[in-house]
């Protein structure tokens, strides 16, 4: 698993991710961030193609689920019917989000991957929780809250060991 903030392995999207890989891994559950990772900044809820793509990544065998930071109402309402396994306000970096979700599903840590954008809250978080990590760039910095933007600033010297991770780890 990955070590502090640095990713297990990185990639531009959730939709270049190689899951048959994670499948291969033993990797059972996927939990992934809102904003940024799924879908821009604030989108109220998943496009269309976001929405086939994670009932996709179900019919393949895997668990899915939303672990965010973001208030009841944010996640309840970007949710919907099309993520019905979430965890709100759970707090990553602390591990308490992260074992809510493990709970729900029946997955040990070694079983689950995290997926976000952020190293702070996603990687660090899921690093501190024994699961694997996936990064993903950000889909749109401009529409990001001051303080996201501000810890954007204090992730840049992570980001360099995070750039020398492999996709194909």
């Amino acid at each position: 698993m990955g070590n502090g903030m640095t990713a297990d392995v990185v990639y531009e999207s959730i939709f270049d991710i190689d899951y048959d890989r994670l499948y291969e891994m033993g990797i059972r559950g996927l939990f992934f961030d809102i904003d940024n990772t799924l879908e821009p900044y604030n989108t109220a809820k998943p496009s269309e193609k976001t929405a086939a793509f994670l009932n996709e990544l179900r019919e393949k065998g895997f668990k899915v689920g939303v672990v965010s930071n973001a208030k009841k109402e944010r996640t309840e309402t970007f949710c919907g019917n099309v993520i019905p396994d979430r965890v709100y306000n759970a707090g990553k970096p602390l591990k308490k989000g992260f074992s809510e979700m493990c709970t729900r599903f029946g997955l040990t840590s070694s079983q689950v991957a995290m997926i976000g954008d952020q190293l702070y809250t996603d990687i660090y978080g899921g690093n501190r929780s024994g699961l694997f990590t996936v990064l993903v760039k950000p889909i749109d910095l401009s529409l990001e809250p001051p303080f996201v933007a501000f810890k954007r600033i204090l992730e840049k010297p992570f980001m360099r060991r995070n750039k020398n991770v492999s996709k194909k780890n």
